[in-house]
């Protein structure tokens, strides 16, 4: 399902016709859907909640392995999930990639701080998520620098950004290309219980990769104040 501000703002959304429109969804349509109504309510216009959603529409599709599905993997100990070689298809793998190709972003309420972690982003086991400089961009226009359009566009429960100014942090291609960037395993120490298989973001559906060893010490990133 493509959505266009005039297709969606001219459904009727309450009673017994919403749920027939509803129920005749996919699972990935009604998801958007969700999401359409949801970038509504937080006050993004129609034009600005096309170019979100166009961020997973024009995505690669997802593509399993034969033996596996997102069932499957939930279903498994974290620590046990599966590699992502043997989960998703090589050519789903490549088109992931080739989405970071102009560099890899993330938005994070903490200053960049070289003595944390030693320099190193993201979590104990040093990995990190991060969206496509691409899609950050779209983000980050569409937000204005308010937080709260942030945590509803990032998928971050309300309040959990604060007041304070937020970052961005960027790695340049060169950067991605040399450290490799992944479709996330689901093993990952910030992979939580919003995480999902696939490599999107839930409830947001962003494409997402994972990196491991980003440095601020070694200059592996640039980052300012979005706000």
């Amino acid at each position: 399902m493509h959505f266009s501000s005039k297709h969606v703002d001219d459904v009727v959304e309450s009673g017994a016709k919403a749920r027939t429109f509803i129920d005749g969804m996919s699972a990935g349509d009604a998801q958007r859907y969700s999401q359409w109504n949801k970038y509504a309510e937080a006050g993004l216009s129609p034009e600005d909640r096309v170019r979100v959603l166009e961020i997973s529409e024009k995505a690669p599709k997802v593509e399993y392995q034969p033996d596996y599905s997102p069932d499957r993997i939930l279903g498994t100990p974290k620590n046990d999930r599966p590699s992502v070689e043997n989960t998703y298809s090589p050519d789903y793998i490549e088109a992931h990639r080739q989405q970071f190709e102009n560099g890899a972003t993330r938005f994070q309420k903490f200053k960049p701080d070289p003595n944390y972690q030693e320099g190193i982003i993201g979590g104990k086991d040093g990995t990190s998520f991060w969206l496509s400089k691409d899609h950050a961009d779209v983000i980050q226009d569409v937000a204005k620098g308010d937080n709260r359009l942030y945590e509803t566009l990032l998928g971050f429960d309300e309040g959990y950004l604060g007041d304070n100014p937020l970052y961005r942090l960027d790695v340049a291609p060169e950067v991605v290309s040399e450290k490799g960037i992944s479709i996330p395993s689901g093993r990952e120490d910030g992979a939580n219980g919003w995480w999902r298989p696939g490599g999107r973001t839930y409830p947001g559906d962003m494409p997402e990769g994972v990196m491991d060893g980003i440095s601020i010490k070694e200059g592996d990133v640039t980052w300012n104040a979005v706000n």
